[in-house]
Parts: C-alpha cells; sequence; structure tokens
C-alpha cells in the first residue's frame, strides 16, 4: 500500500515536472515595427537577427516584422512606449534631446565601419551604465551604428564654398553638421531622399554607402565625396516596450537578451558594412565619380564641426556626466577595437 502511494506520488511529481517545462517552454511573439522601404537592407538584416532570436530560444520566440511601416521615422519610439508594437528600430536623431548621451558616436571622423562602431558602442554605453539615464520608459536591446557618411550629390562639388551653394537633404545627426558648416539645407526624413534630389528640391544628401541601395539614389547622384572617419555616423536602436519584454518567460527573455546586447550589435554591424560595400560597388559600376575629400580642404572644416563636440559636451554636462572623459574613452574603445 505504501508502496502504491509512493509510485502515485512520483508519477504525479514527474507530471507536475512536465507541466512546468511546458510552461518554461511556452511560445511567444514580439511584434516588431518597421519604417524603412521594402528595398532597404533592414529588411533582410532584422529578419537575420529574428532568426538568431528564435535559434536562441529553441524556436519559442518568434520577432515578427511588420511588411509595411506602421509609423515615419520621427514616430517610432512613440510606438514602442506606447505599447502599440513591442520592439521598434528607432533612429534617435529623431527625437532630439532624448538620447544625448547614446549619440556620442555619431561626431564627426570618428568611426571608421560600422563593425566597429556598432560593438563600441553598445560596450561603451553599457560600461558607463548610461542606459539608467536615457531609457526610463523603454527597454534597450540592442545598439548599432551605421558606417561612415559620405556626400552624395547630383551635380560635382568639391570645396565648402561649391557645397554651400547646393542645398543638401538633412535630418537627424546631420543637421547639426550641416549647421555648422553654413549649409543650405533640407531637412527631410530619409525616406524623402529619392523624391526630394528627384524633383530638384535638394542637389545632394548626406548618406553612408547603404542609402545608394537601399533609397535608390544611385539613379540620381552620380557625384560621391567620402571623408576619412565619416563627415558623421548615426547611431540606431533596437528598443522594446518594457512591459511587452516582462510578459515574456525568463528563458524567452534570456533568448531575446543573449541574441541582442552585444551579439546584436555585431551582427548589425557586419550586415551594414556589407551593405555598405554593395552601395559603393554599385556607384563604381555606373562610373560614378568617387573622390576622398582633399586633406587641406578636410583641414577647413574641423574647426567649424568642433562646435558639434562642444555641442554634445554641453548636453553631456547638462545630464550630469563628464563628456570630455566619456569622449576620450570612446575613442580609446574605438582605436582600440578589432576591425573585422
Amino acid at each position: 500500500m505504501h508502496r502504491k502511494s509512493a509510485l502515485l506520488a512520483l508519477a504525479a511529481s514527474v507530471l507536475v515536472a512536465l507541466g512546468a517545462g511546458s510552461a518554461s517552454a511556452q511560445k511567444q511573439t514580439l511584434k516588431m515595427a518597421y519604417w524603412a522601404g521594402p528595398s532597404h537592407h533592414m529588411v533582410q538584416t532584422q529578419e537575420a537577427w529574428a532568426k538568431t532570436v528564435l535559434e536562441a530560444s529553441g524556436g519559442n520566440l518568434t520577432i515578427e516584422i511588420d511588411k509595411a511601416p506602421l509609423a515615419k521615422p520621427d514616430g517610432q519610439y512613440d510606438i514602442v512606449k506606447n505599447g502599440v508594437r513591442d520592439l521598434v528600430w528607432h533612429v534617435p536623431g529623431y527625437t532630439a534631446g532624448r538620447f544625448d548621451l547614446f549619440q556620442g558616436p555619431e561626431l564627426p571622423f570618428l568611426c571608421p565601419s560600422s563593425t566597429v562602431c556598432s560593438s563600441v558602442l553598445w560596450k561603451w554605453y553599457a560600461k558607463h551604465g548610461l542606459a539608467a539615464k536615457e531609457f526610463t520608459d523603454t527597454t534597450l536591446v540592442t545598439a548599432f551604428t551605421t558606417g561612415p557618411f559620405g556626400i552624395h550629390l547630383a551635380k560635382p562639388a568639391r570645396t565648402l564654398e561649391e557645397i554651400r551653394a547646393l542645398k543638401i537633404r538633412v535630418a537627424g545627426a546631420s543637421v547639426p553638421v550641416a549647421k555648422a558648416l553654413g549649409w543650405s539645407v533640407a531637412t527631410l526624413p530619409a525616406t524623402e531622399a529619392y523624391e526630394s534630389l528627384q524633383r530638384g528640391i535638394v542637389d545632394g544628401t548626406v548618406f553612408p554607402w547603404e542609402a545608394i541601395n537601399s533609397f535608390r539614389l544611385n539613379e540620381l547622384a552620380k557625384f560621391h565625396l567620402e571623408i576619412p572617419g565619416g563627415l558623421l555616423t548615426s547611431s540606431f536602436m533596437i528598443v522594446g516596450n518594457t512591459k511587452a519584454i516582462e510578459r515574456l518567460t525568463p528563458e524567452n527573455k534570456a533568448a531575446l537578451m543573449k541574441a541582442s546586447g552585444a551579439a546584436g550589435s555585431a551582427l548589425f554591424g557586419k550586415y551594414w558594412d556589407a551593405a555598405d560595400e554593395r552601395g559603393r560597388a554599385d556607384a563604381k559600376q555606373r562610373n560614378h565619380v568617387i573622390e576622398t575629400i582633399a586633406p587641406a580642404e578636410l583641414d577647413k572644416w574641423r574647426p567649424l564641426l568642433q562646435a558639434t563636440t562642444d555641442e554634445w559636451l554641453r548636453k553631456a554636462k547638462a545630464k550630469g556626466e563628464d563628456g570630455g572623459k566619456l569622449l576620450d574613452d570612446l575613442k580609446q574603445m574605438i582605436k582600440a577595437a578589432p576591425t573585422n
């Protein structure tokens, strides 16, 4: 009798264990917004990242990416903060003043590649505990940057004076750079770059090389100026609705963060550099003019662009941080980072 009771108790405990196991292996889905057009390389890049999340979770956590934009670039943060979507790809330059510290890598001449600066951004931001200051109503999932920005024009221009005679499309992080250089600008989101060039509203734009393909600018911009280290770069984030992430099972949440953070930064950096290489190769194949800005000419730009660094240092101080030390550490980390 006692043996029978013991067997029944053992069977019950096994069933409880199996039940707990199935609960911990619960299948869940996070819905992710997307703002760029279908030709943008981030369509494939986000899908590649979502696949790593699925694999890390053993097939239990799916990232479901929208097929069409739910909001414009400057509306992405609001739709994740308000719970309309669980995850978004957000450009902090479109929410000015919100993520000033996060935007440190955007300063001129800092970033040789997305591979380097994406990984450094995540590590540098985490090292100094900066997310606690800037992510108070959402959760940072991973961080990355573009490659270095160049100037892409419908007509040739090689000097500051020649570019000042043109109208250049800017947005986000490129706005303060253009202001410091005294350019005539039209502030328009990336998704309107093609139309503004096609209609002659602008004569050129600033972008990393990938945009030449992603926004079909290779059809219109045939003169390209490269700047060592970039005229700037743009920092990006995958950001999550905190409540949605907390609703995940512990296993699925761990899988999300395993595939994100430093691993996500490395993935996005690698894919972005590959897209930059394709964009530049396409321009070369089309016999576009590609030139590196002359060192003597760039020396005229440097003192003007110091204003962008000074402004970032001021913003860092306003948030209670020693911007000089943060920037010095960022530069050292970029310099020491492996290039592949």
